[in-house]
């Protein structure tokens, strides 16, 4: 599981909720959320990409 994965849980839920309750505020904080862990996961690929470069350059 990487690191974005449960800030877009959270934040996908917090959309729902939002949105069925008409609570703009916690739907667009989930948004937010869902956000952070798109960019989390970014990271984690990018990290795993360098990683594999760098091993890559050991052989």
């Amino acid at each position: 599981m990487g690191r974005g994965t449960g800030d877009k849980i959270k934040g996908k839920a917090n959309e729902i909720a939002g949105a069925v309750t008409g609570d703009r505020k916690r739907e667009m904080k989930g948004k937010g959320q869902t956000a952070k862990g798109n960019v989390g996961d970014k990271l984690d690929e990018k990290s795993r990409e360098l990683q594999d470069d760098e091993d890559q350059k050991d052989v």
